[in-house]
């Protein structure tokens, strides 16, 4: 006869309270079965389980072995039985993302994850755009969800702060400035910017030039890109330096150095979004997992 997952959790109950009659009334059954089931485990196993008496319940060296296989096998069933049961009940279909590529570097993959773990029945399409076509997309139905840089929104679009970070300089590894602690803009007088092109991203480029305006400086814009990672890449191969997210610190790129700014206090802003009128379950599971994700960051690392 086989061993059955009943004379396991039979066994690990009386393993556990070394008393018949209290490891019955755990198990809300009477004594004899629970006997019978011992003595079958016993008989099929081929050895002794428990030492008893009339007075004494005592594990044997093989029943301590055999407790923790069984502990083991019964955690085992159990999250075998957790995911069959969450896979038949799970949602399903195709969610549509739209993502910047520097969105790498902030909550997205950890949402995704998440999402996949709990609903594996979902399936996820990325999709990458810059952040105004991922508007006209969402509005158009062309996709579910979008993950974006701060920019003006129209009525119709949901947004969700997924980072809120300061800029911080990006310089080159060997720049002459780059031993400093901290930078001030007016210590970029001069120097090769890297921006984002102002039709791309009006709201970024208007927000550099005014930090420059503010110190008396006139940018000195020298490149124009159309990706946050296009930006560090370029500094990174001597071609000038940047104001960029503080997320970017995190891009992995080596022969860059990111410096804080000093007597600053503009930020930079990511969204997830989505369109308020559409009725979507799968995207709404998407939507609760980047809050539950956000929610594990402490306040002050949300970039």
């Amino acid at each position: 006869m086989a061993l059955t997952f009943r004379q396991l959790r039979y066994f690990l109950v009386l393993a556990d309270e070394l008393h018949f009659g209290r490891a019955a009334r755990r198990l809300h059954i009477s004594q004899p079965p629970l006997s019978a089931s011992l003595r079958q485990l016993e008989e099929e196993l081929g050895v002794q389980l428990l030492e008893r008496s009339s007075k004494h319940v005592a594990l044997t060296t093989a029943g301590l072995a055999f407790q923790r296989q069984a502990q083991r096998q019964l955690e085992h069933l159990e999250e075998s039985r957790a995911l069959v049961r969450r896979i038949a009940t799970s949602a399903s279909g195709l969610v549509r993302v739209g993502f910047t590529p520097a969105m790498l570097f902030r909550q997205l993959p950890a949402a995704l994850k998440a999402l996949q773990a709990s609903h594996p029945g979902i399936e996820i399409q990325l999709m990458e755009r810059n952040s105004a076509d991922q508007v006209e997309a969402i509005e158009a139905g062309q996709l579910d969800i979008g993950f974006i840089h701060s920019m003006p929104l129209p009525p119709s679009l949901s947004t969700l702060t997924i980072a809120d970070e300061e800029f911080l300089c990006c310089l080159p590894q060997h720049h002459p400035l780059a031993s400093r602690a901290r930078l001030e803009i007016r210590d970029l007088a001069g120097e090769p910017l890297v921006m984002f092109n102002r039709s791309l991203a009006p709201h970024y480029y208007d927000r550099i030039v005014s930090l420059f305006h503010v110190a008396d400086q006139e940018p000195s814009i020298k490149h124009e890109v159309s990706h946050w990672l296009t930006i560090v890449a370029l500094i990174a191969h001597g071609m000038g330096v940047a104001l960029v997210p503080r997320a970017l610190a995190g891009s992995m790129f080596s022969n860059v150095v990111f410096l804080p700014l000093a007597n600053t206090n503009v930020r930079h802003q990511s969204h997830c979004i989505w369109l308020t009128d559409a009725v979507d379950a799968n995207r709404d599971l998407l939507i609760d997992s980047v809050r539950a994700t956000c929610r594990q960051i402490p306040s002050d690392m949300r970039y």
